[in-house]
């Protein structure tokens, strides 16, 4: 019995993420807020398979939310990837970062790069913004 347990252990790990997407281990699926924005208007999500970012969005997680203070910072692409909420982008996973400071010229909101995604995806070709910090691992 405990053979069998050991060896259905490993696939345990992996589960559906929603949306049929299976998620490796090793990969972490986060929630990001944006201060001040409503959660709905606010909220993105992005996929990491980074060991370096996910140690530090680890150490992130473990201060409280008011003492979060590294945003995300990254090459975004058209379409929700699968995982980005209902957004019409999403952060190309394992590409992105969190970062203490960005150029302005990425900042912005969730709503903004929306509202005209051919301009940020092909001019910008990235979305830092500043006032982001990961919400909760997913």
């Amino acid at each position: 019995m405990v053979a069998l347990v050991l060896l259905l252990l490993p696939f345990s790990a992996c589960g559906d993420a929603g949306g049929g997407a299976v998620v490796s281990p090793g990969t972490g699926t986060f929630l990001f807020g944006v201060r001040g924005i409503p959660d709905a208007e606010g909220q993105f999500v992005a996929v990491t398979s980074d060991p370096g970012v996910l140690a530090k969005l680890a150490s992130e997680l473990a201060l409280p939310a008011t003492q979060r203070l590294l945003h995300i910072q990254g090459p975004i692409a058209l379409g929700n990837g699968g995982h980005n909420l209902s957004w019409g982008w999403h952060f190309l996973p394992g590409q992105w970062d969190i970062v203490e400071a960005s150029t302005e010229v990425c900042d912005g909101t969730p709503r903004l790069v929306e509202s005209d995604l051919t301009y940020w995806i092909k001019e910008v070709g990235a979305f830092c913004p500043w006032n982001s910090y990961v919400e909760r691992r997913l």
